[in-house]
């Protein structure tokens, strides 16, 4: 499993999301005014194909869910 820690933040024109992976942890950060988590996470799962069905969503909030 992989942990993804899913931040809102207010990014550049044209940038949906932003990530870094670390291996077992990715840090994803996306612009609500231009796009829903949830197609940031599938965006995220197309530039990562190793995280299809493999991770766990941290919110800021502290609460995670399994994908």
């Amino acid at each position: 499993m992989t942990e993804v820690h899913v931040e809102q933040a207010p990014l550049d024109s044209g940038v949906a999301l932003i990530y870094k992976d670390t291996g077992r942890r990715v840090r994803m950060a996306f612009d609500p005014r231009r796009t829903t988590e949830a197609l940031a996470l599938t965006l995220l799962r197309l530039l990562l194909p190793r995280l299809e069905g493999a991770i766990v969503v941290v919110r800021s909030a502290g609460t995670s869910i399994d994908r």
